[in-house]
């Protein structure tokens, strides 16, 4: 404690001592007017430009809030049977949350594989007989064909001996005919494979019974809610027993393993920014420690009234340090100068619509028009105007005019 009051005291007396020798100096410069009866040569003080880095830098805050977050719904209604998670709980993905009353839908899923089954025994019975029946037609009605063509040549060789009447051949030709009809017919149904149509039907019966148990298998798993995410249960608004319908939110789950923060720059600022950037973020939770982000998504079009655009900032948070809601403040670097042109920023005079500095060049001044970049602490970097290594007054500019003669009332600094 004494050393630092020490050093305290040295200061303020240098200071003191200091501000003596200018006195001083001005003193012995009336002093100096009074006796010549000329205007004295004005005092200044000097430093030398320098070459150097400097950052353009933007200082927006904004609230931490998960990256994601998702509020979980049932797709269908139903009585809450289970729910498996409470707030605070840490879930991962494809984890039972929530299991809806599942009895009524088993037993439907039930009837649906029955019905399946039975459409593929009926298909796989078509498949096995339909063709061969077909053949059994065919050796059926040519055996009956045969038959009535024996007859009728038996009962022609009759009558031609008038040993029957002609209606006894008539009706044999008449057999004949429906038994070659008949035979035909069999015929065609093998060339055109009309039992297909069966085939047809059954596998499109399969088809249908598949469908109706793909869809109560559906339902059945829309029963059993599974979390879409690794993350936390940050909100819980049912417990079991409890009706859901489509609208009924049930938990909220937040990623608190990545946040973002949400802020808006300036039209200025929005054309220097890319995605990808580093950004650098601070909490008053944890005032030593800066945590590292970087630019995720640049909303493309400035907001009309306030001339601002939306940029949002990835934060990964693997121990989890940040929370939801916590007050952020983004460091955000626009442009970086390692080779600037910097001046102390008292050397800088502005005026309207100008700015300009006082150059030392031998004993005289020059003043000279300046454009000024970023403006850092106690430097300004100058954008054209100086170059590294010319000397700039610092101090007692205000009587000064271009070309006049100066004296130097310290050392230039450098």
């Amino acid at each position: 404690m004494n050393k630092v009051r020490t050093i305290i005291v040295l200061v303020v007396l240098a200071l003191v001592g200091f501000g003596a020798f200018r006195a001083a100096q001005v003193i012995s410069a009336k002093k100096e007017e009074k006796k010549t009866g000329m205007s004295p040569i004005p005092l200044v003080d000097v430093a030398q430009a320098t070459q150097g880095l400097i950052e353009e830098r933007i200082l927006r805050t904004g609230d931490i809030i998960p990256y994601t977050q998702v509020t979980i719904y049932s797709k269908v209604q139903g009585w809450v049977e289970n729910i498996n998670v409470r707030e605070g709980d840490r879930v991962k993905e494809g984890q039972v949350l929530v299991t809806l009353d599942i009895r009524e839908a088993e037993a439907t899923v039930g009837q649906a594989q029955a019905n399946l089954e039975a459409a593929r025994a009926r298909l796989q019975q078509v498949r096995a007989t339909a063709e061969e029946t077909v053949q059994t037609q065919i050796q059926q009605t040519k055996a009956n064909l045969d038959l009535a063509e024996a007859d009728l040549r038996r009962f022609q060789e009759l009558f031609d001996k008038n040993f029957v009447a002609r209606q006894q051949l008539d009706e044999a030709r008449t057999k004949y005919n429906v038994a070659k009809a008949t035979h035909d017919l069999a015929l065609n149904s093998l060339r055109q494979k009309t039992w297909e149509n069966d085939l047809a039907l059954a596998e499109a019966q399969v088809r249908q019974a598949k469908a109706s148990l793909d869809l109560v298998q559906a339902q059945l798993q829309n029963l059993i809610i599974l979390s879409p995410m690794n993350g936390g249960v940050t909100k819980r608004y049912v417990d079991p027993g409890t009706m859901v319908k489509d609208t009924t939110p049930i938990l909220t789950l937040m990623d608190l393993g990545e946040m973002k923060m949400v802020v808006n720059v300036i039209e200025k600022e929005f054309l220097s920014l890319q995605k990808g950037q580093p950004v650098k973020i601070s909490v008053t939770a944890f005032p030593d420690r800066t945590f590292n982000g970087k630019i995720e998504i640049i909303n493309p079009a400035l907001e009309l009234q306030s001339r601002t655009a939306e940029i949002q900032v990835s934060i990964p948070n693997p121990g989890f340090l940040l929370k939801p809601g916590m007050f952020g403040r983004a460091e955000i670097l626009l442009r970086s100068n390692p080779q600037a042109t910097l001046v102390p920023i008292q050397s800088v005079v502005s005026q309207v619509n100008e700015d300009f500095v006082f150059v030392l060049q031998g004993e005289k001044v020059s003043r000279r028009p300046v454009h000024k970049g970023v403006v850092r602490d106690t430097v300004v970097e100058i954008l054209q105007g100086v170059n590294p290594g010319e000397k700039v007054v610092t101090a007692g500019q205000a009587t000064l005019k271009d070309g006049v003669q100066v004296r130097l009332s310290l050392e230039p600094k450098k």
